[in-house]
């Protein structure tokens, strides 16, 4: 276990501050623990797996930005756009416009003349906050059908009728759910499964919750059907179904193809500085409780486990106990375990026909604040064969002297999505841009 109490610390998965740790390969939790210090694969892709179909070319002329350590020769990364001040979730449109929210208000990017940077004038405004409310703060989505666009603030869900190449918001916002907490985590991320059922996110209001009235509420993700017609000031956020809970902040969420819901999450940050792991999770069986804040996963420790052990938390008087923390019936296992205070902020998984990961997860990791010597900002691939994450691995990072070093990138990325031509784009709010990284076969 590790000794000591656990001190009240700041959230660091927040804007404008996020924060994580990473290392170089990491073990799911079905897996035999790689030793942490393991070096990096610097060719993650399997040729079988690269020759099984044609792959697009997504790069063009692009190359690599200087200093970025790419994974493979073959990978470009490009900037798309620049001044994205603070962003945080993408949206891709119908269309292929790319909405992203950032400084609080959504943006609407639009290449017309398809060079792959977004010009001055290929950017406007959907949206603003919203008067007199709390400003937005992290997610942006777009129901399945594509005619509304949906975003949060501390405590509501809005959306706006949307039609193919709107740049600017028609009408007014509706009220989709209300009542949410305030205070603490703040990102409130949102996701729709094929059903066209809302998923949101609210976690934990400090680095570990443990008041009933913190629990009854925070730490979890609860679904919502939508009807028809939204009653007058929305569904009250209480009334939602708990899908998942004791998670303390699942800051990314997303459902492949297979329908199934993954999500990443942020551990608590006053444990060390090699524990608790950052967790992938996949959300496919409702009312799972994930732990928090009784249990975390192991990442690294001495006499430890293994990556994705379970151990009680040592504070405010948890009476649970370790062997209560590893028992399946009582706590979800997480599917891998990355590294302590990586900051996991955004996935998707790649189902285009450019980069050989088809059915991979794509994760982007924010990079460590709390910790002595950086690590993460980098992003990196979840490998799946079938139910199993067989490997988490960096793609792109900083590169120095030919190889990676995690933690000191100009680039600290938040949220990751596929574009409509194969490549994958990506928030960064350290040097405020979206970056874009293609494959060249």
């Amino acid at each position: 276990m590790v000794a000591g109490p656990l001190a009240a610390a700041s959230c660091g998965d927040d804007p404008p501050a996020a924060m994580a740790e990473a290392g170089a390969e990491v073990p799911a939790d079905a897996m035999p623990a790689t030793p942490p210090d393991a070096a990096v694969d610097a060719t993650a892709f399997d040729a079988a797996e690269a020759g099984a179909r044609p792959l697009v070319n997504t790069c063009g002329d692009a190359g690599a930005l200087p200093e970025t350590w790419l994974a493979d020769p073959r990978l470009c990364l490009s900037v798309f756009a620049n001044q994205v001040v603070n962003g945080r979730q993408l949206a891709f449109a119908p269309n292929g416009d790319l909405f992203a929210l950032a400084n609080t208000q959504i943006i609407a990017l639009f290449d017309t003349n398809k060079d792959l940077v977004i010009a001055d004038d290929e950017r406007s405004l959907f949206a603003a906050s919203v008067d007199g409310a709390p400003a937005f703060t992290h997610s942006v989505v777009f129901s399945p059908d594509g005619a509304f666009l949906y975003a949060s603030n501390l405590t509501t869900v809005y959306r706006w009728a949307y039609k193919a190449g709107d740049h600017v918001a028609t009408g007014a916002p509706e009220v989709v759910v209300s009542n949410m907490p305030t205070d603490g985590h703040d990102t409130r991320t949102l996701v729709f499964d094929a059903q066209h059922r809302l998923y949101v996110n609210v976690g934990s209001a400090g680095d570990f919750d443990y008041t009933p009235q913190s629990l009854a509420l925070r730490s979890m993700v609860r679904r919502f059907t939508l009807p028809a017609t939204l009653p007058a000031g929305g569904l009250d956020y209480a009334e939602g179904e708990v899908f998942a809970s004791g998670l303390r902040n699942e800051v990314g969420l997303t459902f492949d193809s297979k329908g199934r819901m993954w999500g990443v999450e942020n551990g608590v940050d006053a444990l060390g500085e090699d524990n608790p792991a950052e967790e992938l999770n996949r959300l496919d069986s409702p009312t799972r409780f994930f732990g928090h804040p009784n249990c975390y996963s192991e990442y690294r420790m001495d006499g430890g486990l293994g990556a994705g052990s379970q151990w009680a938390i040592p504070a405010f008087d948890n009476t649970r106990t370790d062997a209560w923390c590893r028992d399946p019936k009582n706590v979800q296992r997480p599917a891998a375990a990355m590294p302590a205070h990586w900051a996991p902020l955004g996935v998707t998984e790649y189902t285009g026909g450019s980069l050989p990961w088809q059915g991979d997860l794509i994760i982007a990791s924010h990079g460590s604040f709390f910790r002595t010597i950086p690590v993460g900002r980098v992003l990196a691939r979840a490998h799946l064969v079938g139910d199993t994450v067989q490997s988490i691995t960096p793609i792109v990072g900083h590169g120095v002297d030919g190889g990676l070093e995690e933690g000191t990138w100009d680039a600290r990325p938040v949220d990751v999505r596929m574009g409509p031509e194969g490549a994958l784009y990506f928030t960064e709010n350290f040097s405020h841009r979206i970056l874009r990284l293609g494959f060249r076969p």
